[in-house]
């Protein structure tokens, strides 16, 4: 009797641990340095158009583009089978902390938040865009259907536009527009039917 409440413990035990594992307060996965989760979800998604954010919680130009596209672009597509990731990333001074105060921004039901805990994804999308100290998030991008995430870290989208463009005065990618940013969306949907 013992042995069968100890052994219905661990089992207790590890199945909550499963479910809880990289989940803070069941509203956002924080990733450890692999980013596996989001890879898999990713690659998973395939066959669909995918939408990723790569945003600080603690940029203001960020924010605004997560609501936005929310509002004004994922709004504007119901009913379509797509995939949001939205990548709370650690810059600006952010921390996970902060994470829970903005998760509200974007709440279609297709969407998953993470938390880049270690930075990973940073360096892939600084790395990706060349951008030399100086912030990359704020990046809004259009995956079709059947780009796959490999090894190497993620591939290039096929558009994104940038919250900071202007500011930094960036020539790679267009300022954020919402409404572009739908219309692009809508075309690569058309293209992959």
């Amino acid at each position: 009797m013992k042995r069968k409440f100890i052994l219905n413990l661990i089992f207790l035990f590890t199945i909550f641990s499963f479910n809880t594992a990289g989940i803070a307060g069941s509203n956002f996965i924080s990733m450890d340095e692999t980013v596996e989760v989001l890879r898999h979800a990713f690659n998973n998604d395939r066959g669909k158009l995918r939408v990723l954010m790569y945003v600080s919680p603690t940029c203001g130009g960020c924010l605004r583009g997560a609501k936005l596209t929310n509002n004004e672009v994922l709004a504007e597509l119901p009913g379509v089978d797509l995939s949001v990731y939205v990548v709370w990333a650690p810059k600006n001074g952010a921390r996970e902390k902060h994470v829970d105060r903005v998760l509200d921004l974007v709440t279609d039901e297709r969407a998953t938040q993470y938390w880049d805990e270690h930075g990973t994804i940073v360096d892939a999308y600084d790395t990706m865009y060349s951008i030399e100290g100086r912030p990359c998030a704020g990046v809004f991008m259009l995956y079709e259907p059947d780009a796959e995430w490999g090894a190497d870290g993620p591939p290039k989208p096929v558009y994104y536009v940038d919250a900071h463009a202007r500011e930094f005065q960036r020539t790679a990618g267009s300022q954020f527009d919402a409404q572009q940013l739908a219309e692009e969306a809508r075309r690569i949907l058309r293209e992959s039917t």
